[in-house]
């Protein structure tokens, strides 16, 4: 019986620590937008990525083949984490300087609220090394890239995402 106990612990806590492992972290996070496939992969911000309030740096995959850059910005508390989506214009890299707010809005073909959305609960996304939510929702992306980069309502997406993946 006293080995059964200590087994039976053993395994509980094996299971416990695979939960743990398994768990992603948000600048890991891999989102799948279930109507067109689209993509929203997530990383790690490099030293000049950081720049202002930035929480996190995406990509966002269509399903054609182009790739928009972005990020998502937190203000402080104050207010809800914000995102940007750009089209037409290089990210920032190492030896490049930042654009203007100007050269910036010329490229910037989506800004809205992020969501992160677990169960029934809305909240704001979390930081880059904790978990990530099962879904986000970005706040009107469907429509403004729809009339930005799509070539027709057919091509439209949905705002929520569902974690699909972790990279390595």
């Amino acid at each position: 019986m006293m080995q059964c106990k200590v087994m039976c612990l053993a395994a509980v806590a094996a299971v416990a620590v695979a939960g743990v492992a398994m768990a992603c972290p948000m600048e890991r996070a891999v989102y799948v937008e279930p109507e067109t496939g689209a993509k929203l992969h997530f990383r790690a911000a490099e030293s000049w990525e950081q720049a202002g309030m930035t929480k996190h740096v995406m990509d966002l995959d269509l399903p054609d083949g182009r790739k928009l850059w972005g990020v998502v910005s937190e203000n402080m508390g104050t207010s809800r984490d914000t995102g940007n989506l750009f089209l037409g214009c290089e990210r920032p890299g190492p030896d490049s300087t930042l654009p203007t707010e100007a050269e910036m809005a010329e490229c910037r073909v989506w800004s809205g609220v992020v969501y992160a959305l677990a169960g029934s609960r809305i909240a704001d996304t979390p930081y880059p090394q904790d978990e990530a939510p099962p879904a986000l929702i970005l706040s009107d992306v469907g429509r403004q890239l729809r009339y930005a980069v799509m070539d027709g309502p057919q091509d439209a997406m949905w705002d929520q995402f569902n974690l699909e993946s972790c990279t390595e």
